[in-house]
């Protein structure tokens, strides 16, 4: 890939592009704290000095791809939930978790937006993502009730947060390394049952019977 500078925004939303597939690429061969920009700057053929004309570091990019990952992931949920015309609890959850599945980025990312990956952005990355998510928030939000109408906003909200900030709990029980297991099992502790999409849709029936406080179909 030869470098050349961006000269409009069409052209710099490529640079990004381009930027965000060969991180994603190094991360499948790759566990992340042996990424450097020198290695994504490498498999770009960008110099270092042109890759940092869009990204200051390698959280930056991160942070690039789980944007891109909310939007799609919005995109999704919002589609497979149009279908549902009358629909109950169950089946709001199977689809929730197949949207969930789909983008498991976010899963594993996102606990550590604010611990680790904010800290090492700029504001010029942080505001744009900032202003996405939240707009992603509000639309997610609207499907929500739409699909189940006995909830209110906040209560929305809640079921937003629970699936950004428990269920990549879940997920990671599920997605253990081998010395994880192998220490699980010398600790004489059962593993997970089942899989992550059965769990993951009974955690998110309970928790949204415990926002209407009774039980629903």
């Amino acid at each position: 890939m030869t470098f050349q500078r961006a000269r409009n925004d069409e052209q710099r939303q490529i640079r990004i592009n381009q930027i965000t597939t060969a991180m994603i690429e190094l991360m499948e061969d790759l566990p992340f704290d042996k990424i450097t920009m020198k290695k994504l700057g490498e498999k770009l053929s960008f110099t270092r000095n042109n890759l940092y004309q869009y990204v200051k570091s390698k959280n930056e990019v991160i942070l690039l791809i789980i944007q891109q990952d909310f939007v799609e992931w919005a995109n999704t949920l919002h589609d497979n939930l149009q279908p549902l015309k009358t629909p109950t609890l169950s089946a709001f959850c199977k689809v929730w978790v197949q949207a969930a599945v789909k983008y498991p980025r976010i899963l594993h990312w996102f606990p550590l937006l604010g611990e680790l990956i904010e800290k090492d952005v700029t504001l010029e990355k942080l505001i744009p993502f900032k202003k996405s998510y939240f707009k992603i928030l509000e639309a997610v939000k609207k499907d929500i009730i739409k699909v189940l109408p006995k909830l209110d906003s906040a209560q929305a909200e809640r079921l937003v947060y629970f699936h950004l900030r428990v269920l990549p709990h879940l997920f990671h029980l599920y997605n253990e390394s081998s010395v994880q297991k192998e220490a699980i099992k010398q600790a004489g502790y059962p593993g997970p049952q089942g899989s992550f999409e059965e769990q993951a849709e009974i955690e998110i029936q309970i928790y949204v019977n415990g926002l209407y406080n009774t039980e629903i179909s």
